[in-house]
């Protein structure tokens, strides 16, 4: 199964940690989330999936499997395969049923697991199902529905990754979030090419987010020099000031396209 590179956009790769305002809320009604992105705990290597509240912008970072991962970003960036996976099926067999979804909540967190229900609404009935908080999202987000946390939860979640920090592996640059393609993530995506610079987030307002340089990409070469990791990367960016003209050549989605940045004085 053909798999886009465009979820990786949603990897950023961290060393150390924030620490989050999620006081206790004095309301006693669920909020409302919405999957701000997918990214990669820089310590344990695990997904994470990062939820963020609307009006106040609390995010709420919860630790996921690289399946389900994976299907939530497909599903964020609209990827098509040709075959239903898991949560494809849930949705299709509740829309044959002709039941929807009305919302999912993460209602729980304990020993450091979150707990989530699915509220799904067949006839004049509602019936509240058990689930993962990753099967759950993936599948409110396939079928449009709200996604809520509890204040009990909001009150009690972990510390966050902090996206915008260098490590090994995983660096930024210019307004670039990137990091190694490995033969192993290559092989992943079903890729020919083995080496290159997998761009994870673009910083907006960034020369890079100017130029059109979106997540996903694979830097190929720049300035016509071939780049196979960050390090490469760093060294030709390194001592570049502007006004500069800098061009690349980029893999998207299975082609290539040139991409020049444009650095101020």
């Amino acid at each position: 199964m053909k798999k886009s590179l465009r979820w990786a956009a949603f990897f950023a790769f961290t060393s150390l940690i924030i620490h989050l305002d999620l006081g206790a809320s004095e309301s006693t009604s669920p909020v409302e989330m919405q999957v701000k992105r997918v990214m990669l705990d820089p310590t344990s290597r695990t997904p994470v999936v990062i939820l963020e509240s609307a009006p106040e912008k609390k995010l709420i970072p919860i630790w996921i499997g690289e399946a389900e991962a994976t299907s939530i970003a497909m599903e964020l960036e609209q990827v098509s395969i040709p075959r239903p996976n898991t949560h494809d099926l849930i949705r299709n067999i509740l829309r044959g049923l002709g039941a929807s979804l009305h919302r999912i909540t993460i209602t729980d967190l304990r020993n450091n697991t979150y707990f989530a229900k699915l509220t799904v609404k067949l006839k004049d009935q509602e019936f509240e199902i058990d689930s993962r908080p990753s099967d759950a999202i993936a599948v409110a987000l396939r079928m449009k529905a709200p996604i809520y946390v509890s204040p009990a939860v909001l009150a009690q979640v972990r510390s966050l990754p902090d996206p915008s920090l260098r490590v090994e592996g995983g660096r930024k640059t210019l307004g670039i979030h990137m990091q190694d393609l490995t033969p192993e993530l290559a092989g992943l995506f079903d890729l020919q090419i083995k080496r290159g610079v997998l761009v994870a987030d673009v910083d907006l307002g960034s020369a890079a987010f100017e130029a059109g340089l979106q997540r996903g990409d694979i830097i190929l070469k720049v300035d016509e020099k071939t780049v196979s990791k960050t390090a490469d990367l760093e060294s030709l960016f390194k001592g570049v000031k502007g006004p500069a003209q800098i061009k690349m050549e980029v893999l998207r989605k299975g082609k290539t396209s040139t991409v020049v940045l444009e650095l101020p004085s």
